[in-house]
């Protein structure tokens, strides 16, 4: 024989659990966001509503995966491609060196951003698919340095010993350096 209240007790711990539950499927939606580029919003357009203009591509120089040296003059920009990779899934590349910063800026492009890659549609981006990456240099003063770009999985801010096993690459994934030269 049951207590009396125990089926009270019993069913406002069941009714406790649902809201724990659907509290932390909520926290875990929530980090999903935490993925999304810094400074880009999703898109709100329908994907079954055609888009009439498409832009162009980046236009520049983009170097091929496994450039070691770069000469570019003061005011020009050149990428250097790097492997893809999927935000979806965490992975990410950044710069965690520029030897001398008066030299060179350094950044890291990503999809649309890299010369020559077509602006995806909605249409056309698959979830979780892959995007381009590439590191790109612009040349500030004349000088020498090395840009060190490092890949990184479920994070954005990259450092040395990051982690690397959550990612597409298989671990572990060789630091990019680039010896730039300024004329």
């Amino acid at each position: 024989m049951t207590r009396p209240g125990a089926t009270v007790s019993r069913r406002a711990r069941l009714a406790r659990r649902g809201r724990v539950l659907l509290a932390a499927t909520g926290a875990v939606l929530l980090s999903g966001c935490s993925l999304l580029p810094v400074g880009e919003d999703p898109s709100t357009e329908p994907s079954d509503q055609a888009t009439t203009t498409q832009a162009a591509p980046s236009e520049g120089t983009l170097l091929p995966e496994g450039t070691a040296a770069v000469e570019v003059t003061a005011g020009e920009i050149v990428q250097v491609s790097l492997p893809e990779g999927s935000l979806g899934v965490g992975d990410y590349w950044g710069v965690v060196s520029m030897g001398d910063p008066a030299i060179v800026e350094a950044d890291v492009a990503i999809g649309e951003k890299v010369f020559g890659v077509e602006p995806a549609s909605d249409s056309t981006q698959a979830p979780g698919s892959t995007q381009q990456f590439a590191v790109e240099i612009h040349g500030l003063a004349a000088g020498e340095t090395t840009v060190r770009v490092l890949y990184c999985t479920r994070t954005r801010e990259v450092e040395e010993d990051c982690d690397q096993s959550h990612g597409t690459l298989e671990a572990p994934v060789e630091p990019v350096e680039i010896s730039v030269r300024v004329a």
